[in-house]
């Protein structure tokens, strides 16, 4: 075999290994952490300032949890008994049409990502 079919073997393994990884450790893996129960309801008419809540699954890591509201970032309670309980409070500065609460963590086992949320009325 001549130094050019080496080499052309060597680049096709190269390039053929990292994708053949890449799926052994999709199928073990990840299980981004999943969000549920959000109250209020999608579409509800609140307040600035209202509570609200959601549940996530128990593999989210409590301290990667965010959530955003039309650019501000939200303070949250979090409450762990098997499921992860999230309470917040919508930012005061948010008014008029639409928004949507974001939700971002990351799981406990690994750095799987999940994001998730719902669309809110706000009005005075």
């Amino acid at each position: 075999m001549g130094y050019q079919q080496k080499f052309l073997v060597f680049l096709v393994m190269v390039l053929i290994a990292p994708s053949a990884w890449s799926n052994r450790c999709a199928g073990r893996g990840c299980n981004p952490p999943a969000f549920k129960d959000m109250v209020p309801a999608t579409g509800s008419a609140v307040s600035r300032g209202s509570d609200f809540s959601f549940t996530a699954s128990p593999n989210t890591n409590p301290r990667s949890i965010r959530v955003m509201v039309k650019g501000y970032e939200v303070d949250l309670e979090i409450e762990q008994r098997g499921l992860i309980r999230v309470r917040g409070k919508l930012p005061s500065a948010t008014l008029g049409a639409y928004a949507r609460v974001n939700i971002t963590a990351s799981s406990s086992q690994s750095s799987c990502v999940g994001d998730g949320g719902w669309l809110l009325k706000i009005g005075d």
